[in-house]
C-alpha cells in the first residue's frame, strides 16, 4: 500500500511543478506581451488542475507519514 500512496505522491508532485511551471510562465509571458487573453484563459482552464494535483500531493503526503519505512539491512552485518 505504501508504495502506491508513494507513486500518486511522486506523480502528483512532478504535474503540480511541471503545470505550475507553465501557469506561471504563462501568465507571466501574457503580462510581459499584453496578452490578457492569455492570463485570463491559463486561470480558467490551468489552475484548476494545477491546485487539483496539489492536493492529491498534500493527502498523499500526509498519508505516507502513516506508513513505516522498511527497514534496509546494511550489506556486512
Amino acid at each position: 500500500m505504501r508504495k502506491i500512496i508513494l507513486g500518486i505522491f511522486i506523480l502528483s508532485v512532478i504535474l503540480f511543478t511541471v503545470l505550475g511551471t507553465v501557469l506561471v510562465f504563462g501568465q507571466m509571458l501574457g503580462l510581459f506581451t499584453f496578452q490578457a487573453n492569455w492570463v485570463i484563459g491559463l486561470n480558467e482552464n490551468l489552475a484548476s488542475t494545477v491546485y487539483f494535483m496539489t492536493s492529491i500531493a498534500a493527502f498523499s503526503g500526509y498519508l505516507l507519514s502513516y506508513f513505516k519505512q522498511p527497514k534496509v539491512e546494511e550489506e556486512g552485518k
